[in-house]
């Protein structure tokens, strides 16, 4: 997708009509229980409520409390790891156990909807008042390849570099021989150049994507099929081999969970890939020249303001573009077997509304799907916001779905395989994942 589509997709998120208030008519009826009372509704979510950790699990806390208060709702969050929500959800549904009324979506939709996990939610979105608010790009994140839909979409996020500015004194890092060459530089001190999530399905779909992309190779073709075997792909991974040989990026890079981060809050690593929802847990920071930044989630804005952090575009091969995966996340679905349907469509009504909206964009990280929310000054005048924004408008790239599930996770094995294995032959090795995932399907 070139510049002026990517660029139409996202500003089609400020260019809508104000969503209209969501607890208007037959959807304020579902939140009334048939005495008078509060209903409950019963929700899953990666978020702790009861143990706020982040401003995400903070959020969950305000909006269980705003809904008993304002909505005459009881929302009862159960708290489910990030990593096992999707496959419990899946579970439940499929074993007929307790499933919940609603659930958080993080997913590929086409997941769900092969396998019968979610209700299918078309009428309900394209009769709802805030429908023709929605950005296009986001719905179609939640719309199946059977063209139903079967979540709502709340947010939208992207990727991009973050960097010390005292690690690039000269300006932010471009291209891939910039890191190379600020990595020589660096490691004199015992630095590193840049760090990434690089393990899990996570490092798949942001700098593993953002390389394979630039250096002229894709994932996957329109029709689902596996075909990053190329030789682009072969020079994004020789690229990582060298990274990791020289030392310009940390060996926790490739580890389980998020150690990745340490390095470059501590200030030992001079560049991050980061998502538009890195800020949240970026803190305190520690600069490469001693400034410590402690302000919770607030961290990496003064750590910008003060001008020792920068946002840049993801680096590219000299002379080629910079791409950065666009996604849609942080939705919900209605689960298979929920026992409170209506209440479960009052909530997702809930959080449409742009304010409601907004609240749980900011917390989580992401750029709203509603044109209300995006008007909120928390977006509208956050210099973060204006850079990321700008940023994925001008690198952002939808990839086509890739009809087998176990791609991401497989892709990033085996690039880790053969980063700490490069005896090995890489066309060899991508050619067996390659064949062996079209072989699934």
């Amino acid at each position: 997708m070139n510049q002026s589509g990517i660029k139409r997709l996202i500003g089609v998120l400020c260019l809508m009509c104000v969503a209209l208030g969501a607890w208007a008519g037959g959807d304020k009826e579902a939140t009334n229980s048939t005495d008078g009372g509060p209903v409950t509704v019963n929700i899953w979510t990666k978020f702790n409520d009861t143990n706020p950790q982040n401003t995400q699990d903070q959020w969950m806390a305000a909006t269980v409390a705003k809904l008993k208060t304002e909505n005459n709702m009881i929302l009862k969050n159960t708290f489910v790891p990030y990593d096992q929500i999707v496959s419990k959800v899946n579970l439940a549904v499929q074993s007929g156990g307790d499933v919940p009324d609603i659930s958080y979506v993080d997913s590929d939709i086409d997941f769900f909807a092969d396998n019968g996990t979610l209700m299918d939610i078309t009428d309900f979105v394209k009769t709802a008042s805030w429908y023709k608010d929605i950005s296009p790009v986001a719905l179609a994140g939640v719309t199946a390849r059977d063209g139903k839909i079967y979540a709502i979409p709340n947010l939208l996020g992207g990727h991009m570099l973050y960097y010390w500015t005292a690690a690039y004194p000269d300006g932010p890092p471009k291209t891939t021989e910039d890191i190379l060459k600020a990595g020589a530089r660096l490691a004199k001190d015992g630095k590193f150049a840049i760090t990434f999530k690089g393990s899990e399905s996570t490092g798949t779909f942001m700098f593993y994507f953002q390389l394979v992309e630039t250096f002229g190779s894709t994932y996957t073709d329109k029709d689902g099929k596996s075909v990053f075997a190329t030789p682009g792909t072969v020079k994004a991974i020789e690229y990582l081999r060298t990274l990791f040989a020289n030392r310009y990026a940390p060996e926790v890079a490739l580890g389980a969970g998020f150690d990745f981060e340490t390095p470059f809050k501590d200030g030992n690593a001079g560049a991050f890939v980061a998502g538009s929802w890195s800020y949240v847990y970026l803190n305190p920071l520690t600069s490469p020249d001693g400034k410590v930044f402690d302000n919770g989630a607030q961290s990496v804005q003064d750590a910008l303001n003060s001008g020792d952090m920068g946002i840049a575009d993801p680096i590219s091969v000299p002379g080629g573009k910079s791409y950065s995966f666009v996604s849609g996340f942080g939705g919900f679905g209605i689960p298979t077997g929920s026992k409170n349907v209506e209440g479960a469509k009052a909530f997702m009504n809930f959080m449409m509304d742009p304010t409601n909206a907004a609240d749980y964009a900011v917390s989580y990280g992401g750029l709203p799907t509603v044109q209300g929310a995006m008007e909120d000054p928390r977006f509208a005048s956050s210099s973060y916001w204006t850079e990321v924004n700008a940023s994925i408008n001008r690198t952002g790239k939808l990839v086509p779905f890739n009809a087998n599930r176990k791609f991401f996770q497989k892709f990033g094995d085996v690039v880790i395989t053969l980063i700490q294995k490069p005896n090995l032959d890489i066309m060899t090795e991508l050619l067996k994942a390659q064949d062996e995932l079209n072989s699934e399907l």
